[in-house]
């Protein structure tokens, strides 16, 4: 077994909290599909945002 880590960033169009959810979601889904991820596989997911983002 191997462990790695994936790193990705995204921005959202508006401070809201709708936003906020679907720009994460989409990022996740394209880094899952980009590096074959199997849920299984996942030991850890740490979501951090700038300041600016409140909502």
């Amino acid at each position: 077994m191997w462990c790695r880590g994936i790193r990705g960033a995204t921005a959202v169009p508006q401070n809201s909290k709708d936003a906020i959810i679907a720009a994460s979601r989409e990022l996740l889904r394209q880094m899952v599909d980009a590096n074959g991820v199997r849920i299984d596989d996942v030991a850890c997911i740490l979501f951090t945002t700038t300041p600016d983002l409140n909502a």
